[in-house]
């Protein structure tokens, strides 16, 4: 029987998004103090301490957790659920995601409840019942927590009020955002406590290489991927925060290009093409996931910037029945947190000046 064997890529989900490697190298000291914080709460549930994981984007948060918790899987009786706040930032949208992967992994036999016409002090009665039932230790992961805050805050303090009805539950809290809880309401905060904080720096140099050679090691055919590549893209990654999510993503591109050119090699020339092309491609799926209010205030945003004043006026005379200037710059702190505008004080009165980080003509692809 004929067999193709890829002459550029070995395993190629090594690459994608989902994959969790066995080994998180230079992540050894955060997965060790984040694991310790867990089975401590699993051997004691009276003394629960939450955990809040904050640093850069792309230096192995978000991969430390999902590590953690197919450990915990595997090897204990917690309950491990894992959100993302981008995707998920409504109060009722969390609750209902915890009762879903209840049902799912705890409750496999039984049909999932609809959240259809279900009021929200109802989901969360089901949810308290349910737990307290099967008597499992829920630990809850809430992924760019930031994107909660401040209109879903309320749902930390309900989840974390659980252990007032007996069921103990711990929440872990990722952002990229240190100071994300300055301005919650100190009632929430309090819920929280105790919070045990575990900071992640971005990787050197040294570390990023050794990162983005062990992925070409598992995802690329012997030989393929030129060293100088691997340089050049470690450096631009480092350059641009150290995240190693842009490194793992130009590594796709690059070598789906090299195969789509016929010379099944992974150069430099590979490398800036695809980081050309991953910065795009990420900018657009993320505008495609905005609302439509958000939609059309970035799309009014000149290419060379505009201070906020001008474009309360531009945004009221092109939408005179849009939000007024409180919702107006909800929703522009909103996109600033997408990365896809930057705000800055500028000048003496400090008015914001409001810059486009993404190309205008991802605006006419929508």
């Amino acid at each position: 029987m004929y067999s193709y064997e890829d002459p550029v890529f070995r395993q190629k989900e090594v690459l994608f998004p989902d994959y969790i490697p066995d080994h998180l190298p230079h992540r050894e000291k955060e997965i060790k103090a984040i694991s310790s914080i867990i089975n401590s709460a699993l051997k004691n549930p009276e003394s629960i301490s939450n955990i809040f994981i904050f640093g850069p984007p792309g230096t192995g948060k978000t991969a430390s957790v999902k590590f953690i918790f197919r450990k915990l899987e595997e090897e204990t009786a917690a309950f491990p659920v894992y959100i993302n706040c981008f995707r998920i930032n409504t109060r009722m949208g969390v609750v209902y995601a915890v009762i879903f992967e209840f049902f799912r992994k705890v409750r496999p036999t039984r049909r999932i409840p609809s959240r259809r016409g279900v009021a929200y002090d109802e989901l969360f009665d089901l949810l308290v019942s349910e737990l307290k039932k099967s008597r499992v230790f829920p630990v809850i992961c809430l992924d760019e927590v930031d994107h909660l805050l401040p209109r879903g805050s309320e749902v930390l303090y309900d989840l974390s009020r659980l252990r007032e009805e007996s069921i103990p539950v711990q929440l872990i809290m990722i952002t990229n955002d240190q100071f994300v809880f300055m301005n919650v309401d100190p009632r929430i905060k309090s819920s929280l406590r105790p919070v045990e904080e575990i900071p992640y720096r971005a990787y050197t140099i040294d570390e990023m290489k050794e990162i983005i050679r062990i992925r070409v090691e598992f995802a690329f055919q012997k030989g393929v991927v030129d060293e100088e590549a691997v340089e050049y893209l470690a450096e631009v990654a480092c350059e641009m925060g150290g995240d190693v999510r842009i490194a793992r993503e130009t590594l796709l591109r690059a070598g789906e290009l090299a195969r789509q050119d016929g010379k099944f090699r992974v150069t430099v020339e590979h490398i800036k093409q695809a980081l050309s092309e991953s910065q795009f491609a990420k900018a657009k799926s993320i505008v495609e996931q905005l609302s439509s209010k958000e939609r059309k205030i970035i799309s009014l945003i000149p290419e060379n910037g505009i201070f906020y004043p001008e474009f309360y006026e531009l945004y009221r005379r092109v939408y005179p029945s849009g939000v007024r200037d409180r919702m107006l710059r909800y929703y522009l702190e909103r996109l600033a947190k997408y990365g896809l505008i930057t705000m800055e004080r500028r000048g003496i009165g400090g008015s914001y000046f409001i810059r486009l980080n993404v190309p205008r003509r991802i605006f006419t692809q929508l």
